[in-house]
């Protein structure tokens, strides 16, 4: 199946840790992330993030949940459910931090 994948540098916030593992010694994190709002999609979305490599320590030592990150990546359309809503993945490449969450002193 040939499926289409878009290059975007965007901000996303990370909503939930779906975890961790490895494969052929590469370390692998999934994560679902929010997509602020996009003229080409017209609503919000939701994503599923894949990290690799040193970037997945990068991530798990230095980010937490709500914390806003600027990726780049490739996205592209996972699947479309029954409703014809869009489910989309987004391979990160590339990670930057933007804001993060503070506790309150």
């Amino acid at each position: 199946m040939n499926q289409k994948r878009m290059r975007v540098n965007t901000v996303i916030r990370v909503l939930e840790i779906l975890g961790l593992r490895f494969q052929n010694k590469v370390a692998i994190i999934k994560f679902r992330a929010h997509l602020p709002y996009l003229k080409k999609f017209k609503h919000d979305v939701i994503v599923n993030c894949v990290l690799h490599g040193e970037l997945t320590y990068d991530f798990v030592n230095y980010y937490e949940l709500n914390d806003c990150i600027l990726a780049e990546g490739y996205l592209s359309l996972s699947t479309i459910d029954l409703m014809g809503k869009p489910y989309y993945d987004l391979d990160i490449t590339r990670l930057y931090p933007f804001l993060f969450t503070f506790d309150e002193l």
